[in-house]
């Protein structure tokens, strides 16, 4: 019996199923024999016994037999705390990052390198974060700036490690101070020295280095701000990332 049919009286001259309620036969008018009434009350009883004790156990026990709602429940749980923590990530600062305002240095990066590229013979030159930062806090195409959507470029610095050159830039979106970083390996390529992505990083939260491409879109106006000093790479003997330093040595004019 379905849950939407009811009980029904079988008339016994034609056999036609009547409403519980009737005395005569809706289609003969032959009286119905409603001695057979108590039986079809049993059976309703019943069903609306087993109604109620799947009801009971539903509510006692929800997750029984719904073990596909509870998968796509942990699942759903297990992606928003990842975009949570990916978010958490992305926001906060990145190990070392310099202070907003520091003392000049005793050596100027800048003359220093124009120095060592109009000298014939070579020179090296080995520099630490300080005056390579000091440099760029101080670069003309490096000053604070506002973007899209209200954006603003505030600063970029250089970290070094053996081998590894890591680009920050620094910017404020409506009061929250973000970072992006790309990490480079110096490769010379066809006699010139271009940079290879190692990595990419948003705050805290790392990315491969197959998007890469991310990185000359985030730090477009750092990479501009040096294409005088790309030009002259071919002048480079060798670009050696240190601890916290880096070290340039020229070749000799031909």
């Amino acid at each position: 019996m379905s849950k939407s049919e009811s009980p029904k009286l079988i008339c016994a001259a034609c056999n036609h199923a009547n409403e519980m309620e009737r005395v005569y036969c809706h289609n003969c008018g032959e009286k119905l024999d409603r001695s057979l009434l108590p039986k079809i009350e049993e059976v309703a009883a019943a069903d609306d016994q087993k109604k109620v004790s799947k009801q009971v156990r539903k509510m006692m026990n929800p997750t029984r037999g719904n073990w596909l709602g509870t998968v796509k429940t942990f699942v759903l749980i297990v992606v928003f705390a990842a975009i949570v923590a990916a978010v958490f990530l992305a926001c906060l600062p990145p190990d070392g990052v310099p202070p907003m305002k520091a003392g000049m240095p005793e050596r100027r990066a800048g003359d220093l390198w124009e120095s060592m590229m109009s000298s014939r013979l070579p020179v090296s030159l080995t520099f630490n974060e300080a005056e390579i930062n000091y440099h760029l806090a101080h670069h003309p195409q490096l000053k604070p700036s506002e973007g899209l959507l209200g954006l603003k470029f505030e600063r970029a610095f250089a970290a070094f490690t053996p081998g590894t050159v890591t680009l920050t830039a620094q910017r404020d979106a409506w009061g929250l101070t973000l970072y992006n970083s790309a990490s480079f390996r110096l490769a010379v390529t066809d006699g010139k020295w271009s940079p290879e992505i190692t990595g990419l990083r948003f705050g805290r939260l790392g990315f491969p280095p197959v998007v890469g491409k991310l990185a000359s879109i985030t730090l477009e106006g750092v990479g501009k701000a040096f294409a005088k000093e790309a030009k002259q790479s071919d002048r480079l003997e060798k670009i050696e990332p240190g601890e916290g330093t880096i070290k340039f040595v020229s070749k000799p004019a031909q």
